[in-house]
């Protein structure tokens, strides 16, 4: 009896621990959530965009069903060893809380490398809505004669959105950046560029031109290398659900910084004509190629 009183003790004793895990990291995901420029936004889907939601769904079952069948052996086997330990040997030794600490030690491994994943998951989970809503404002301009391509494969990274327009070929960055703790007002959304960096409210990114700016240089590039000649490529870097105040600092700036809510990816389908139609075609095939063939 005592055997199995403290087989049960320690197991149960596992799954409190790991409840209390979960529900806190469960507090916190919320909180990350609404610090999103695009919490509580109506965004439209995209293709299979329920089934990716019921393949991650799906897919945590799957995690959860595979400990289960990983661990019945061991927690079988320890069943079937306490209760033939005699209760004498049962007192607690030196030895004893060595494999105490153990545990303790184990288990705060496995929370910190589950928060560790955790955080790189929602990091992903941002990116990816932020790319999702780029794509779909991005993707009306081809009403407006551009040819549109989304998740362009480089060397070891990708672009992620090229819109071949009238002007030029822009190489489209998309960021997503959260909103300051504790805030709630409009301003939190505003971000300042003077063409060299981006002042959000709680803090300065200038790595986010420069990439933008080295993506382009590449695309640049490799379209010469492609087609002989040299095609205007211009950088921009997309910023969903951010509000942009621009300093007279960044008139002629390098790199464009913009929102593609509402209209404000409108400008890549203007301006003066510098790349007929066919020759956007062209492009648009030189480009096509370092996509996997189907």
């Amino acid at each position: 009896m005592k055997a199995n009183l403290i087989m049960l003790a320690v197991c149960g004793l596992s799954l409190i621990l790991s409840a209390m895990t979960v529900f806190c990291i469960a507090l916190w995901k919320r909180r990350v959530e609404r610090r999103s420029p695009l919490y509580g936004r109506q965004v439209g889907h995209v293709p299979g965009q329920q089934l990716v939601k019921r393949q991650n769904e799906a897919g945590d079952g799957m995690l959860l069903s595979g400990l289960l069948m990983y661990l019945s052996a061991p927690l079988m086997l320890l069943a079937w060893a306490m209760v033939r330990v005699p209760p004498e040997r049962l007192r607690p030794d030196g030895t004893t809380w060595i494999f105490v600490v153990a545990a303790l030690l184990l288990f705060a491994w496995g929370a910190y490398d589950f928060v560790k994943h955790f955080q790189r998951a929602q990091a992903a989970k941002d990116g990816l809505l932020a790319e999702r809503v780029t794509g779909m404002q991005l993707n009306r301009l081809v009403a407006e004669g551009c040819v549109v391509m989304h998740d362009l494969p480089a060397e070891n990274f990708n672009i992620d959105h090229v819109v071949i327009g009238p002007r030029g070929v822009y190489a489209v960055e998309t960021k997503s950046f959260r909103r300051p703790k504790g805030k709630k007002d409009q301003e939190v959304h505003r971000v300042n560029y003077d063409g060299k960096a981006l002042r959000f409210p709680d803090f300065v990114n200038t790595e986010a031109i420069a990439q933008a700016a080295r993506q382009a240089q590449w695309l640049k590039r490799k379209l010469r290398e492609s087609l002989g000649v040299d095609v205007p490529v211009l950088p921009a870097l997309a910023l969903p659900g951010w509000f942009i105040d621009r300093a007279d600092a960044s008139k002629g700036a390098e790199v464009a910084v913009f929102t593609p809510m509402g209209k404000g990816a409108d400008f890549l389908a203007r301006g003066q004509e510098r790349l007929p139609p066919e020759h956007r075609k062209l492009i648009a095939q030189a480009l096509a190629v370092r996509y996997p063939s189907l």
